[in-house]
């Protein structure tokens, strides 16, 4: 075998990533983002709203509420 027809053999047997996409993938979660409480429930609620900011902690008007009592 001469040495022009190893390396065609081996370039037809290497795959190419010249049109690589990546595959599309999916969160593992749904998203899952309730809505904000409305005004003076933390105030009414404070245990409630420790737990809503325990299971989902982000800044908003709840904590403000929490903050002031």
């Amino acid at each position: 075998m001469s040495f022009e027809a190893a390396a065609v053999a081996l370039v037809a047997d290497v795959d190419t990533f010249a049109n690589f996409e990546p595959p599309v993938v999916k969160p593992p979660f749904p998203a899952n983002d309730p809505a904000d409480p409305e005004a003076g429930w933390a105030t009414r609620n404070p245990e409630q709203a420790l737990l809503f900011l325990f299971v989902s902690p982000r800044d908003c008007a709840a904590l403000d509420e929490l903050m002031a009592l």
